[in-house]
C-alpha cells in the first residue's frame, strides 16, 4: 500500500445529523420545550452528544444531571441512528478510488465504538476499512492523538505515510498532535462562521471526489 488515509466519521463519511438533531429535539419535547429547527442543530453535530445537549438544553458536562441526560440522548439516538444516517454523496466512490490507487483507509472517530461500528456496518463502510477506532476507547478523545497513533502502529504506517480527513477544528488539531497532514472536509458540520482557513489544514476538499487526488499529492514519495 502506498499510504494510509484515516477519516473522521460523522460529518466526513456519514451524514448522521438528522438522527442527532432528532434526538436533541426529543430531549426538548420531553421537557415540554418547542423543537429547534434542524439547521440550528446541524452545526453542533460534529461535537457529539455534548454539543447536541448544549444546543438543546444549554447543559454543559459540569452540570450535575449531565450524565443522566447524556445517557437519555444516546439511548434515543441508538434507536434511530442507522435509519437516519446516510453516507455523503460520493463517499463510496471516493473509497473505491483510494483502494484502486493503492491506499489503505480507516475510521478514527470520537463516536463510541458500540455506535460507530454498527453504523459503519449498516452503511457499507466496514468491509473495506483497515480499522474502525473510537478515541473513547483510549480515554482521550480528539484532539488527543492517541487513536490516530494507535491506528498507524497497528497498521504499520509512519506519519509520513498517513493523513487524516475531518470536518472539525478538533480533527485538524488531532492530526497536528499526531504529526499528520490534514485535509478539511468542507462538506461536513463545519459550524456556521467556522473559518476552515484558520485550522491549519494542508488542503481543503470541496467534495469527496477531491480526496484521492489530494492524498496522492500530500503523501507523494
Amino acid at each position: 500500500m502506498r499510504g494510509l488515509v484515516l477519516f473522521d466519521l460523522d460529518g466526513t463519511l456519514v451524514d448522521s445529523a438528522p438522527g442527532l438533531a432528532h434526538s436533541a429535539n426529543v430531549l426538548r419535547e420531553r421537557r415540554l420545550l418547542a423543537r429547534l429547527p434542524y439547521e440550528a442543530l446541524r452545526e453542533h453535530c460534529g461535537r457529539g452528544a455534548a454539543g447536541l445537549i448544549w444546543a438543546a438544553l444549554r447543559l454543559t458536562p459540569a452540570a450535575p444531571c449531565f450524565e443522566d441526560v447524556r445517557r437519555e440522548f444516546l439511548e434515543n439516538y441508538a434507536t434511530v441512528m442507522t435509519g437516519m444516517s446516510t453516507p455523503f454523496a460520493g463517499v463510496q466512490e471516493m473509497l473505491a478510488d483510494l483502494a484502486r490507487a493503492g491506499f489503505a483507509w480507516g475510521v478514527v472517530t470520537n463516536k463510541a465504538i458500540e455506535l460507530a461500528r454498527p453504523l459503519c456496518e449498516a452503511k457499507g463502510l466496514a468491509a473495506g476499512a483497515a480499522c474502525i477506532l473510537s478515541a473513547q476507547t483510549f480515554g482521550a478523545p480528539k484532539p488527543a492523538p492517541d487513536a490516530l497513533l494507535h491506528a498507524m502502529t497497528e497498521l504499520g504506517y509512519s506519519s509520513r505515510e498517513t493523513l487524516y480527513v475531518g470536518d472539525d477544528a478538533r480533527d485538524a488539531l488531532a492530526a497536528r498532535n499526531a504529526g499528520l497532514p490534514f485535509i478539511a472536509a468542507s462538506w461536513g458540520y463545519t459550524a456556521s462562521g467556522a473559518q476552515i482557513k484558520d485550522w491549519g489544514a494542508n488542503a481543503c476538499a470541496g467534495s469527496p471526489a477531491d480526496i484521492c487526488r489530494l492524498a496522492r499529492t500530500l503523501l507523494a514519495g
